[in-house]
Protein backbone atom coordinates (compact mmCIF):
# COMPACT_ATOMS: atom_id res chain seq x y z
CA UNK A 1 0.00 0.00 0.00
CA UNK A 2 1.29 3.45 -0.93
CA UNK A 3 0.77 6.51 1.24
CA UNK A 4 1.29 10.25 1.06
CA UNK A 5 2.83 11.57 4.28
CA UNK A 6 2.62 15.30 4.98
CA UNK A 7 4.88 16.84 7.61
CA UNK A 8 5.15 20.38 8.91
CA UNK A 9 7.39 21.99 6.29
CA UNK A 10 6.73 23.86 3.07
CA UNK A 11 4.64 21.89 0.59
CA UNK A 12 5.59 22.05 -3.09
CA UNK A 13 3.54 23.69 -5.82
CA UNK A 14 0.25 21.96 -6.56
CA UNK A 15 1.59 20.86 -9.97
CA UNK A 16 3.88 18.46 -8.08
CA UNK A 17 1.22 17.36 -5.57
CA UNK A 18 -1.74 16.66 -7.84
CA UNK A 19 -0.15 13.74 -9.78
CA UNK A 20 0.66 12.03 -6.47
CA UNK A 21 -2.85 11.97 -5.02
CA UNK A 22 -4.36 9.28 -7.30
CA UNK A 23 -1.34 7.04 -6.64
CA UNK A 24 -1.79 7.00 -2.85
CA UNK A 25 -4.32 4.87 -0.99
CA UNK A 26 -3.69 6.65 2.31
CA UNK A 27 -2.90 10.23 3.28
CA UNK A 28 -1.29 10.59 6.70
CA UNK A 29 -0.29 13.86 8.37
CA UNK A 30 2.31 14.33 11.08
CA UNK A 31 0.77 16.78 13.58
CA UNK A 32 1.31 20.29 12.10
CA UNK A 33 1.45 18.75 8.64
CA UNK A 34 -2.34 18.72 8.91
CA UNK A 35 -2.31 22.53 8.88
CA UNK A 36 -0.37 22.39 5.61
CA UNK A 37 -2.80 19.84 4.19
CA UNK A 38 -5.76 22.09 5.01
CA UNK A 39 -4.09 25.05 3.29
CA UNK A 40 -3.74 22.95 0.12
CA UNK A 41 -7.22 21.42 0.24
CA UNK A 42 -5.92 17.91 0.99
CA UNK A 43 -7.99 15.77 3.35
CA UNK A 44 -6.00 13.17 5.31
CA UNK A 45 -7.22 9.82 6.55
CA UNK A 46 -5.11 9.97 9.73
CA UNK A 47 -3.24 12.57 11.78
CA UNK A 48 -0.43 11.35 14.05
CA UNK A 49 1.58 13.04 16.79
CA UNK A 50 1.50 14.79 20.15
CA UNK A 51 -0.75 17.50 18.66
CA UNK A 52 1.22 20.48 19.91
CA UNK A 53 1.29 22.07 16.43
CA UNK A 54 -2.12 21.40 14.91
CA UNK A 55 -4.48 24.38 15.15
CA UNK A 56 -8.04 24.37 16.45
CA UNK A 57 -9.22 25.36 12.96
CA UNK A 58 -7.52 22.31 11.46
CA UNK A 59 -8.89 20.02 14.18
CA UNK A 60 -12.40 21.23 13.43
CA UNK A 61 -11.99 20.92 9.66
CA UNK A 62 -10.66 17.36 9.98
CA UNK A 63 -12.90 16.24 12.85
CA UNK A 64 -13.91 13.10 10.91
CA UNK A 65 -10.29 11.98 10.46
CA UNK A 66 -8.55 9.46 12.70
CA UNK A 67 -6.48 11.25 15.35
CA UNK A 68 -3.66 8.99 16.54
CA UNK A 69 -2.29 10.53 19.73
CA UNK A 70 1.35 9.61 20.39
CA UNK A 71 2.64 11.86 23.19
CA UNK A 72 6.18 10.46 23.57
CA UNK A 73 8.87 13.14 23.54
CA UNK A 74 11.56 10.59 22.67
CA UNK A 75 10.54 10.51 19.01
CA UNK A 76 9.56 13.25 16.58
CA UNK A 77 6.13 13.40 14.98
CA UNK A 78 7.76 12.40 11.68
CA UNK A 79 9.24 9.25 13.28
CA UNK A 80 5.92 8.43 14.92
CA UNK A 81 4.13 8.84 11.60
CA UNK A 82 6.58 6.61 9.74
CA UNK A 83 6.20 3.91 12.39
CA UNK A 84 2.41 4.25 12.28
CA UNK A 85 2.44 3.92 8.49
CA UNK A 86 4.49 0.72 8.72
CA UNK A 87 2.17 -0.68 11.40
CA UNK A 88 -0.79 0.05 9.11
CA UNK A 89 0.73 -1.95 6.26
CA UNK A 90 2.12 0.90 4.17
CA UNK A 91 5.00 -0.38 2.04
CA UNK A 92 5.94 2.84 0.23
CA UNK A 93 5.37 6.52 0.91
CA UNK A 94 6.05 9.90 -0.65
CA UNK A 95 6.73 12.67 1.83
CA UNK A 96 5.70 16.30 1.42
CA UNK A 97 6.91 19.12 3.66
CA UNK A 98 10.42 17.86 4.26
CA UNK A 99 11.95 21.18 3.15
CA UNK A 100 11.46 24.78 4.18
CA UNK A 101 11.57 24.29 7.93
CA UNK A 102 14.58 25.07 10.12
CA UNK A 103 17.77 23.71 8.58
CA UNK A 104 18.41 21.41 11.54
CA UNK A 105 14.91 20.01 11.03
CA UNK A 106 15.68 19.32 7.37
CA UNK A 107 18.85 17.44 8.33
CA UNK A 108 16.90 15.48 10.94
CA UNK A 109 14.24 14.61 8.36
CA UNK A 110 16.91 13.10 6.08
CA UNK A 111 18.28 11.20 9.07
CA UNK A 112 14.86 9.71 9.79
CA UNK A 113 14.36 8.80 6.14
CA UNK A 114 17.64 6.91 6.19
CA UNK A 115 16.75 5.30 9.51
CA UNK A 116 13.53 3.86 8.07
CA UNK A 117 14.60 3.25 4.45
CA UNK A 118 15.15 -0.49 4.97
CA UNK A 119 11.64 -0.94 6.39
CA UNK A 120 9.59 1.14 3.97
CA UNK A 121 10.28 2.57 0.51
CA UNK A 122 10.48 6.35 0.93
CA UNK A 123 10.96 9.39 -1.24
CA UNK A 124 10.16 13.06 -0.88
CA UNK A 125 9.09 15.72 -3.36
CA UNK A 126 9.67 19.44 -2.99
CA UNK A 127 9.82 22.40 -5.37
CA UNK A 128 13.38 21.49 -6.41
CA UNK A 129 13.00 17.80 -7.12
CA UNK A 130 12.72 14.32 -5.65
CA UNK A 131 14.99 12.70 -3.07
CA UNK A 132 15.41 9.10 -1.91
CA UNK A 133 17.95 6.61 -0.57
CA UNK A 134 19.44 3.69 -2.51
CA UNK A 135 20.87 0.82 -0.47
CA UNK A 136 21.09 -1.91 -3.14
CA UNK A 137 19.90 -1.27 -6.70
CA UNK A 138 17.55 1.27 -8.23
CA UNK A 139 16.65 2.45 -11.71
CA UNK A 140 14.54 5.32 -13.00
CA UNK A 141 13.91 7.28 -16.18
CA UNK A 142 14.30 11.01 -16.59
CA UNK A 143 14.91 13.71 -19.16
CA UNK A 144 18.25 13.97 -20.94
CA UNK A 145 20.22 16.73 -19.23
CA UNK A 146 18.24 16.49 -16.00
CA UNK A 147 20.49 17.00 -12.98
CA UNK A 148 21.08 14.23 -10.46
CA UNK A 149 23.15 14.55 -7.28
CA UNK A 150 24.55 11.71 -5.19
CA UNK A 151 25.46 12.22 -1.53
CA UNK A 152 26.56 10.02 1.35
CA UNK A 153 25.47 11.01 4.86
CA UNK A 154 28.07 8.47 5.96
CA UNK A 155 30.46 6.31 3.92
CA UNK A 156 28.84 4.46 1.01
CA UNK A 157 30.89 1.89 -0.91
CA UNK A 158 30.70 0.05 -4.20
CA UNK A 159 28.66 2.66 -6.07
CA UNK A 160 28.17 2.00 -9.77
CA UNK A 161 26.04 4.16 -12.05
CA UNK A 162 24.84 3.90 -15.64
CA UNK A 163 23.14 6.62 -17.66
CA UNK A 164 24.90 9.54 -15.96
CA UNK A 165 27.40 11.90 -17.59
CA UNK A 166 30.03 11.26 -14.92
CA UNK A 167 29.77 7.54 -14.15
CA UNK A 168 30.91 5.88 -10.96
CA UNK A 169 32.35 2.38 -11.21
CA UNK A 170 32.61 0.56 -7.88
CA UNK A 171 33.53 3.82 -6.13
CA UNK A 172 32.91 5.31 -2.69
CA UNK A 173 31.36 8.56 -1.49
CA UNK A 174 31.67 9.92 2.02
CA UNK A 175 30.43 12.97 3.93
CA UNK A 176 33.01 15.79 3.84
CA UNK A 177 35.33 13.66 1.70
CA UNK A 178 33.70 13.18 -1.71
CA UNK A 179 30.25 13.73 -3.15
CA UNK A 180 28.52 13.46 -6.51
CA UNK A 181 26.96 16.89 -6.86
CA UNK A 182 25.26 17.97 -10.12
CA UNK A 183 25.70 14.97 -12.37
CA UNK A 184 23.26 14.72 -15.29
CA UNK A 185 21.25 12.15 -17.20
CA UNK A 186 22.64 11.17 -20.61
CA UNK A 187 20.75 7.89 -21.17
CA UNK A 188 17.70 6.05 -19.85
CA UNK A 189 17.11 4.26 -17.64
CA UNK A 190 19.51 5.54 -15.02
CA UNK A 191 20.82 2.64 -12.93
CA UNK A 192 22.44 2.96 -9.52
CA UNK A 193 23.82 0.07 -7.48
CA UNK A 194 25.36 0.18 -4.01
CA UNK A 195 27.30 -2.55 -2.19
CA UNK A 196 27.39 -1.00 1.29
CA UNK A 197 25.60 1.93 2.90
CA UNK A 198 22.69 4.17 1.98
CA UNK A 199 23.24 6.58 -0.91
CA UNK A 200 21.11 9.72 -0.99
CA UNK A 201 19.97 10.57 -4.52
CA UNK A 202 18.36 13.86 -5.49
CA UNK A 203 16.79 14.22 -8.94
CA UNK A 204 16.07 17.84 -9.87
CA UNK A 205 12.79 18.60 -11.59
CA UNK A 206 13.05 18.96 -15.36
CA UNK A 207 12.04 22.49 -16.40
Amino acid sequence: MKALIIINGDLPDSKYIEPLLPQCERIICADGGANRALQHGIRPHSIVGDFDSITDETRAAFSQCDFIHKPSQYATDFEKTLQYAIDEGVTSATILGISGARFDHQLANLHFMEKFCHRIELDFVDDSGRGFFVSQAYKFAGHIGQQVSLHALRRVEGITTKGLKYPLINESLEWAVRDGQSNEIVANPVKITVKSGNLFVFVCHAF
